[in-house]
């Protein structure tokens, strides 16, 4: 993933990025950061995907 612009983490999103980091051993905060995004991304469209098989199943 390209390095984008810095994004500021509070001390408890830190703490929270940290945690999942040494649970699931990632080297870095940036990878740690970056799976947790598209798992996010993953579920998101999942969602979304479900919400427009259930539209056209009634349609």
């Amino acid at each position: 993933m390209p390095a984008n612009e810095p994004v500021d983490l509070s001390d408890q999103e830190l703490k929270l990025v940290q945690e999942v980091q040494a649970r699931l051993g990632f080297e870095t905060e940036e990878q740690t950061i970056e799976f947790l995004l598209s798992q996010r991304l993953r579920e998101r469209l999942l969602a979304i995907a479900g919400r427009e098989l259930k539209r056209t199943k009634h349609s």
